[in-house]
């Protein structure tokens, strides 16, 4: 992992700023390339080859390509044996196998590379900065245009080291990420600046000033008709190929254990692949609700070399603003807050981690699939609306506590109902599950969960790996009928493709385990320290003129008042609806952002102790 930037001019002090704005991503080295038309830097995390000489940068053998990578190149070795026949490498990176493999296909190289990634390269010859990111949109890449110069980097904090780009809110892209907890179309929160979407490629052009953006991967749905027995073996082949694949590291490694399916069964294959222990992690804050007891029955019956973490809820407290600084974008997910202290605890043992996200989507492990699988009931316009899983869904809710100039925006053209709708037209073959699997794939992956094991690795300058978001993995998926994800005999039976097969790797009781939502003893964090801060702020923020908030309506103080009266079921047995916090928890975040991002006249340098706040 790395945090990469680039701009289509020489300017040395602007590319180091740029650079420097996310070091954290990559502090073990530094790289910068300048010439008279480009400037690149990379900040380097050092998995492959952890030499001097790998120094990003990458070049071809006569200097007329250059790289920067952000992420991994997994099938590296493999290609790497075909371009030496025509290549010299002067690394053991997988970065420089961009290089050659781009000298090589040009910019059909995409279709050869296996991995999570998001690169730049300049070409000297043809005069162009050609830009791409993964299928999957596991690593992120921003990028922007002003006045015929363009820009990219990693992330938000590096491009606004660039003066000429305003830091003026979108109110389109915000309204969309109200309702939705993404956005679908490239747009961020600032209205100046982009993002490259997953499975995209960008070519500027030196001599026309201009940009090319252009789709060279599409995630469809293809239902085929085998047995339960078809479906269990590809399952096994491609999840250890992923995982296996994955393992390739010459940095420390390891993984997130929570006894959950997921990263329990994740664990259970590295284990059956790696000739040691796996270093295993589980975290939680000494509350009745942490999954130490589940995790330690999978590390005892994996073997593992298990870790258990203590963290502290006076940590989090004081980190609020820091972790929003890191993610970037104001945020209602509690499961953030212990995500990112959790990779900060891991950092002292190793660099790369492994994670068990992707799988919930990929194979139907949420209640909210359930009413996909009715094939009458809910009217296909009643079904479209049920993907609105952000913070505030309904019209009515958005008008009560936000400003006219957000509410405007609301369910507009561009907005992921109306592609939901088309999605659904152009699959209407198709089941109703594996279409609302599909569309999560496209925008709650990347615009939500990449997004935020991405940004909470970033920030300790650790490597989040995500085997269930291997991209052939995801392919097949949604080839399994719905039968096999959500099984309605003697019961519901969520992801049940998946428990049969973890059934071979994992003791019953571990495999039948209910499905828990890390994070959960959050709950009382919230009451006891959050909720006196987050009113506080609120309040203030609801009096200013340039509020987002509707000052009319009283409707915050409603909720901040329901929270206090939410009553936490210390047992296991039952989820808790945790919309109220999550909506306080935005809110909050969407005050403290504009500061830190829009309004902070010091953003450069900027001041991220909570008490500075409240």
């Amino acid at each position: 992992m790395c945090g990469i930037c680039g701009i289509s001019w020489n300017d040395q002090n602007l590319i180091r700023l740029m650079g420097h704005a996310c070091k954290h991503r990559g502090p073990e080295q530094e790289g910068f390339y300048v010439d008279n038309y480009v400037s690149f830097g990379c900040e380097r995390l050092k998995i492959q080859d952890l030499s001097e000489i790998a120094k990003q940068p990458v070049h071809n053998e006569d200097k007329t390509i250059w790289v920067v990578l952000n992420g991994e190149i997994y099938n590296f070795k493999r290609l790497r044996v075909q371009l030496e026949k025509n290549h010299k490498f002067y690394t053991e990176s997988d970065t420089e196998t961009i290089v050659h493999a781009y000298e090589e296909f040009g910019e059909d190289c995409l279709d050869k590379l296996d991995g999570m990634f998001a690169f730049a390269i300049w070409d000297t010859v043809k005069r162009k900065i050609f830009i791409a990111r993964d299928r999957l949109g596991v690593k992120p890449l921003f990028y922007s245009t002003v006045n015929d110069r363009f820009l990219f980097a990693s992330e938000l904090k590096s491009l606004l080291q660039y003066d000429e780009i305003k830091r003026e809110i979108n109110n389109e892209a915000l309204s969309q990420f109200i309702t939705y907890a993404y956005t679908i179309d490239g747009q961020t929160l600032i209205k100046s600046i982009n993002e490259l979407l997953p499975g995209h490629k960008l070519t500027y052009d030196f001599d026309k000033k201009s940009i090319k953006i252009k789709k060279y991967w599409e995630l469809e749905i293809n239902e085929t008709n085998f047995s339960e027995d078809y479906y269990l073996k590809k399952l096994e082949k491609l999840l250890k190929k992923s995982i296996e694949q994955r393992m390739i590291s010459d940095a420390p490694l390891g993984a997130f254990l929570s006894g959950g399916l997921d990263s329990s069964l994740m664990v259970a294959i590295m284990s059956k692949l790696s000739s040691e222990p796996v270093k295993t992690f589980t975290t939680g804050f000494g509350h009745n609700l942490d999954e130490f007891n589940e995790a330690k029955i999978v590390s005892e019956y994996c073997v593992t070399e298990h870790n258990q973490i203590n963290l502290s809820y006076n940590e989090l407290t004081k980190s609020l603003p820091k972790i929003l600084w890191h993610m970037e974008f104001p945020y209602g997910r509690p499961s953030i807050l212990s995500n990112f202290l959790a990779a900060k605890a891991v950092k002292r043992y190793v660099t790369v981690a492994f994670t068990g996200e992707g799988a919930d989507e990929c194979f139907a492990g949420y209640n909210r699939y359930l009413p996909y699988l009715e094939k009458n009931g809910n009217q296909l316009s009643e079904k479209i609306q049920q993907i609105k899983s952000g913070f505030f869904n309904d019209e009515n809710i958005m008008k009560d506590i936000f400003s006219e100039q957000i509410v405007k925006h609301y369910d507009n053209s561009n907005s992921p109902i109306n592609s939901f709708g088309k999605s659904i037209r152009a699959n209407k073959n198709f089941s109703m599950l594996n279409n609302a699997l599909l569309f999560d794939l496209k925008t709650e992956i990347p615009g939500a969960q990449t997004w935020r094991i991405d940004r909470t690795g970033s920030a300790h300058a650790v490597e989040l790996r995500e085997p269930f978001l291997d991209y052939e993995l995801v392919e097949y998926s949604l080839t399994i009928p719905p039968c096999f994800k959500i099984n309605t005999n003697n019961g519901i039976k969520k992801k049940y493709i998946l428990q049969k097969l973890a059934m071979k790797f994992l003791p019953k009781e571990i495999v039948t385990r209910k499905k828990f939502p890390w994070g959960i003893p959050f709950y009382d964090f919230f009451r006891k320290e959050f909720l006196v801060i987050a009113e506080n702020i609120l309040e203030k923020s609801s009096l200013q003129k340039n509020s987002y908030l509707n000052s009319k309506t009283d409707y915050v103080k409603k909720i901040c008042d329901n929270a206090k009266k939410i009553k936490l079921d210390d047992t296991k047995n039952n989820e808790i609806n945790d919309n109220i916090l999550r909506q306080i928890l935005f809110l909050f975040n969407l005050d403290l952002w504009t500061k830190l991002f829009i309004e902070n006249e010091n953003f450069k340098n900027p001041t991220l102790e909570l008490d500075k706040f409240v």
